[in-house]
């Protein structure tokens, strides 16, 4: 009999304020609502919650947070509770227990270069797209590792996995399609309906779910790989998505990260909203609950618990179950504003013009820099869609001031728009609307797959730009080197095929060579654009993920180190002179930093993607100003003032 009314109870999620902290338990706990938790007898348990049986209850309460990441993009739990992480800034794996405590830790660029994705099953999996390649290793003897499937032929670049009982599922974002090996037997799905698989899982019966950034949708696979339906739509409403970059199943319910809209979705499989947990933190660095573009999740084997990994903030969240059928919201909350959208990843600047991309609005801004205080923007242009002056992801960007001409990317959609911007430069400062004019649209994905007489394996995903000569520089991220495109545009040239591993921006010096950033390397590769020979490196030993990079009118190479959060600049002789900037929200500080900029007066413009602002310093590294999100610029702007969480001292 239980002591406890006579009824029988479960355990749910951890105590809120003013509940008890312990309860001692008579000789049977019965749990006919969770048949996941074991009879317990006699037992003293602290920091439970008690709720009758038959009661509803949800997984998304606050537990514990585990910092101090390298960018976590991956995570696993194993059988017993425990959480895998990859880290993908450090190069390496990590376990933590149920409490949050580091245990094992994988280090070596032996078995990968550049982890990406974990699954925990009978052996470990884990991709390294460096290598295009999924591993299987053994933990106690992980140096051992077995090559499970590799390409470039059989994918472009290796993702998200889950493995259970034996199926393996590995999705390719930049192929836009997912791979499912059983046994002897591979199938490909999604290769005419998926665009960019970011996280995929396998539920009791064999079937696969994935989630698709591009499309904000949710696909689902029977075990035999044929496509069962699916849910989702782009939006900022609950039960509508932005940017699914990660997803798990349990018990019949599909938890998804939806990383554009701050929270975490909770649907069932037929795609009706059950909950959300979570929103936008507002204040810099806000956690316990609030998040910051969760990008992955994993929930625990007996659906106790699930961890969200916020790359950004280098941080994972991890969420408990709790009473009721979703979790309640603080009522302030519901009337806080959103924080203001990330600039970046590029930025460009020609004269007193400047263009950044804000990539949650799928909108390219365009700024005047003749006001002091801050850039002021003049126009914004296009919009989320897939006809000609809309985009599902712009990326680079490239502006020339005496044409006032534009080029945008979008990776996803394999294009290359021209774009002519009706602003006399000399006019008083004034917003312009519909300033922006649609001159082409150049679809890379038609070019001839024999380019420069290198075999082009994958469909182009133009990201970077540059022009030099009526030409146009163009990094492919997915077949990993830089197009050359003419006016007529036709690709007359391929370089850095079989150089390059993951090239992330580039820049001409005033020498006339081609600088390329290059994350997986830690180095910056400079190419002779017309014979295509390597004529330097920089940073070898001092860059860990190298991004932007631009070069002054003195030959100097500025690029921004994205994990150790700095800037470094190299002299013309290559010698590493000036480090700018430290992890923070001061007027040193930096998070995330990816595009560089050096402006008419040779200040250097750098995006602080993860702190949403735009930092400027001199040539020599001395801060100027910081422009963009409030909350964000204060500390950099007032120190003195307001401190790191952007609040008055």
């Amino acid at each position: 009999m239980n002591l406890l009314g006579g009824r029988p109870w479960t355990l749910v999620g951890p105590l809120s304020k003013g509940t008890i902290e312990s309860v001692i338990l008579s000789p049977v706990l019965f749990s006919r609502a969770r048949p996941w938790l074991p009879p317990l007898t006699g037992v003293l348990l602290t920091l439970p919650v008690l709720a009758q049986a038959g009661e509803e209850t949800h997984l998304g309460a606050w537990l514990h947070t585990i910092s101090n990441l390298e960018g976590p993009v991956a995570l696993d739990f194993t059988p017993s509770g425990s959480l895998w992480v990859v880290e993908a800034d450090g190069g390496r794996l990590s376990l933590f227990s149920s409490s949050g405590t580091l245990g094992t830790r994988l280090e070596s660029k032996t078995p990968w270069l550049a982890p990406m994705g974990v699954a925990a099953d009978t052996r470990l999996y884990v991709s390294d797209p460096a290598r295009r390649r999924v591993m299987a290793i053994g933990v106690d003897a992980w140096r051992d590792a077995d090559t499970v499937l590799q390409g470039p032929e059989g994918f472009c670049q290796p993702g998200a996995l889950d493995a259970r009982e034996g199926r393996l599922v590995v999705t390719d974002p930049l192929g836009g399609r997912v791979i499912l090996l059983h046994g002897s037997k591979r199938l490909e799905l999604g290769a005419d309906l998926l665009s960019e698989p970011t996280g995929a899982c396998l539920d009791d019966e064999g079937g696969i779910w994935i989630s698709d950034a591009a499309r904000a949708r949710v696909e689902h696979f029977d075990p035999d790989g044929n496509h069962a339906g699916g849910f989702g739509d782009y939006g900022a409403f609950r039960g509508l998505l932005a940017a699914p970059s990660g997803i798990a199943w349990w018990n019949h319910r599909i938890f998804v990260a939806d990383r554009d809209n701050h929270r975490i979705s909770v649907h069932t499989e037929a795609g009706d909203l059950l909950y959300t947990v979570g929103m936008h933190a507002i204040w810099p660095r806000e956690g316990e609950g609030l998040l910051h573009y969760p990008s992955a999740l994993a929930v625990s084997h007996d659906g106790t618990r699930m961890a969200v990994a916020e790359p950004l903030d280098g941080r994972v969240q991890v969420f408990s179950r709790a009473m009721g059928a979703e979790p309640t919201i603080d009522p302030l909350r519901r009337t806080t504003p959103q924080a203001a959208a990330h600039y970046g990843p590029a930025i460009r600047a020609a004269g007193n013009w400047m263009l950044l991309v804000e990539p949650e609005t799928q909108s390219v801004l365009l700024h005047d820099r003749r006001r002091e205080e801050a850039p002021i923007e003049l126009t914004s242009f296009g919009r989320r869609g897939h006809v000609l002056g809309r985009w599902a992801h712009p990326s680079g960007i490239w502006l020339d001031m005496e044409t006032r001409m534009a080029w945008i990317t979008d990776p996803s959609a394999g294009i290359m728009d021209q774009v002519l911007l009706r602003i006399d430069p000399k006019a008083p400062l004034n917003q312009h609307l519909g300033a922006a004019a649609w001159i082409r649209r150049m679809d890379l994905r038609a070019l001839d797959r024999e380019l420069g007489g290198i075999s082009v394996f994958h469909d182009p995903r133009p990201t970077a730009i540059c022009r030099r000569e009526d030409k146009t520089y163009v990094i492919d991220e997915a077949n990993r080197c830089v197009l050359v495109i003419d006016q007529a545009g036709n690709c007359i040239k391929v370089l850095g095929a079989g150089v390059l591993l993951r090239p992330m921006d580039l820049c001409f010096d005033p020498a006339g060579t081609l600088w390329i950033s290059d994350a997986w390397q830690g180095r910056i590769v400079g190419l002779d654009p017309v014979s295509g020979k390597i004529r330097g490196n920089r940073g070898l030993g001092a860059l860990r993920r190298p991004d932007g990079v631009c070069s002054d009118a003195e030959g100097r190479l500025f690029v921004s180190d994205r994990a150790a959060n700095r800037v470094l600049r190299f002299d013309s002789y290559g010698t590493l002179d000036l480090s700018i900037g430290t992890e923070g929200l001061g007027p040193e500080g930096l998070l995330g930093p990816r595009g560089v900029s050096i402006g008419q007066n040779g200040n250097l413009t750098v995006v602080d993607h993860s702190n949403h602002r735009c930092m400027v310093f001199t040539p020599d590294g001395e801060f100027v100003r910081a422009y963009g999100s409030k909350l964000h610029v204060r500390p950099a702007m007032k120190p003195e003032i307001y401190d790191e969480q952007g609040k008055k001292r």
